[in-house]
């Protein structure tokens, strides 16, 4: 997620692997119901996962339409909103996002952009509760590591996936614990973010100690530097991320793996939105073209399949 080590995505774009942390952005309301897998790469591969089904139903739009389709809110714009920080997804600033120049879903917005016909990108900085509650308006799509569920579906349209993501952990280089088992990861003190799909994980794994809650993730990255939690869980692609720019401070030291495989990354659209097609015949383009893995290894870091494994029944 910077421009640090080289995140070897190709092998996992054809194969579907799973990887990345950033509660950042996944969600603590509905799990993916997906094939289960237990690889440890990261992926973007919208056209080799299982379909999260909702009671029958998929979570995101699955047609496939056109980019000339695409009707922007505001004439010859494109406007997405996020929310910042995206270590290796938005890289540039991490709360203006008019400084954002680079980064894997910042290039993706480019890529739309340009597939749309339009001239301006506007990128708008807003809360992750919000964008994934559906109260956010007046934009065309949101790309901030959003992992598709079932309850975010009800009140917001997804794309199809372009990413996949287990949960990373993050700790201090310096004396941070090793965590290497469940039964390591019962005896630390977490910090997550609220409203992310770490929550999920630890009331899996049942920790010891209730996890320390952060409205935004720098807080927890902040708690981790001074040593008030033991490690921060997210998506792994994110804690890389954080660990790359960190100088040192931080460092990665493995990920969970669950039965119902990784978490997948969708685009948002508000509800009524007649888009989904355009934005999915881009996407889809990007993956079957071999961009999206491109674009992975320019803007990721470490390969997370290096990482060690925690499965969690």
């Amino acid at each position: 997620m910077r421009k640090f080590a080289i995140l070897a995505m190709a092998v996992a774009f054809a194969a579907a692997g799973a990887a990345c942390g950033s509660s950042s952005k996944t969600s603590s309301s509905g799990s993916p119901t997906t094939t289960p897998s237990q690889t440890p790469t990261t992926s973007s591969t919208p056209t080799t996962l299982a379909t999260i089904d909702c009671s029958g139903t998929s979570a995101y739009v699955t047609d496939i339409g056109q980019p000339s389709d695409f009707k922007p809110v505001t004439p010859d714009t494109l406007t997405v909103v996020t929310s910042l920080p995206g270590p290796g997804f938005f890289v540039g600033s991490a709360s203006d996002p008019t400084k954002v120049t680079s980064g894997y879903e910042y290039d993706i917005a480019k890529a739309m952009e340009q597939a749309f016909g339009l001239h301006n990108l506007v990128i708008r900085n807003e809360n992750f509760d919000a964008i994934t509650a559906g109260t956010v308006t007046k934009y065309d799509v949101a790309l901030s590591q959003i992992s598709i569920t079932c309850d975010r579906a009800k009140v917001v349209k997804f794309s199809i996936p372009y990413f996949q993501s287990n949960q990373g952990v993050l700790v201090n280089s310096d004396g941070g614990p090793s965590i290497a088992t469940l039964a390591d990861a019962k005896t630390v003190q977490w910090g997550v973010q609220t409203s992310t799909t770490a929550i999920d994980l630890l009331n899996k794994i049942k920790p010891d100690k209730s996890p320390k809650v952060f409205q935004n993730l720098p807080d927890a990255y902040a708690a981790l530097q001074a040593k008030q939690i033991d490690a921060v869980l997210i998506d792994t692609a994110i804690n890389l991320g954080e660990a790359a720019q960190s100088n040192g401070k931080f460092k990665v030291v493995s990920q969970f793996a669950q039965t119902g495989g990784p978490d997948q990354y969708g685009a948002i659209l508000p509800k009524d939105s007649t888009n989904a097609g355009a934005i999915n015949a881009v996407l889809k383009n990007l993956e079957d073209s071999g961009q999206l893995s491109q674009l992975a290894k320019t803007d990721l870091t470490t390969d997370p399949g290096t990482l060690p494994l925690i499965n969690v029944p």
